[in-house]
């Protein structure tokens, strides 16, 4: 019976992952697809660089708010006996994974951060400020979103080790694949960042001269 509750959470995690709130908000505000603008990716970032702050901001909020909301059910259904700790890792992961690669978009959303975020405030907030003051300490040096999101996720795993020990937890593996994750999908910023040609906090793209040119 545990095997079949902690199927259904992770299934119904992947697809809340889906709700990807760039592509929804911006959708719903422009009827345009945040996809094919910017870096064409359906996130936070690309939003703020695009249509600003108005929209980057619900965005963000609700993309975490879908990870909370997934680590919510999974402890519950752990504190209750009804599943094994690890199911929460997998409800994690689903959740990611459903954002980063939604079925519902062609498998082709977003890079998972600020979902992430929601995931470890939710799951362990000491562990999650830690790693969040880590990466904005870079993005007060160097900002750089996509540097900030790189070197908070990859931080999660190495205080969690700090704080309680380096053993293979639930809550570990959980960090580790988010920091894997999102090495992953920002390997095109890694090496933008390493030729010196990333884009900074407060650049904006032009959408309007975007839209022009797929007009033509």
């Amino acid at each position: 019976m545990s095997i079949f509750w902690g199927l259904l959470l992770t299934v119904a995690a992947y697809f809340i992952g889906n709700m990807d709130f760039a592509y929804l908000i911006i959708k719903r505000a422009f009827n345009e697809d945040i996809r094919n603008y910017g870096s064409g990716n359906a996130g936070t970032t690309n939003v703020l660089r695009t249509w600003g702050m108005k929209y980057a901001t619900p965005v963000f909020l609700m993309d975490a708010l879908k990870g909370a909301i997934v680590i919510l059910a999974a402890k519950q259904l752990v504190a209750h006996g009804i599943l094994n700790p690890y199911w929460l890792t997998a409800a994690g992961v689903a959740v990611i994974c459903g954002h980063n690669w939604p079925v519902l978009l062609n498998y082709k959303g977003g890079k998972g951060t600020a979902t992430s975020i929601g995931v470890m405030l939710t799951l362990d907030w000491k562990v999650a400020l830690i790693a969040m003051a880590v990466g904005l300490l870079f993005l007060a040096v160097f900002r750089m979103m996509s540097l900030t999101s790189i070197v908070g996720m990859i931080t999660l795993p190495i205080v969690e080790i700090i704080l309680y020990g380096p053993i293979m937890t639930p809550q570990l593996l959980l960090t580790i694949f988010l920091a894997c994750s999102t090495v992953f999908q920002h390997r095109s910023n890694i090496k933008r960042i390493m030729n010196g040609t990333e884009s900074k906090v407060g650049q904006k793209v032009d959408v309007k001269k975007e839209q022009e040119d797929q007009d033509e």
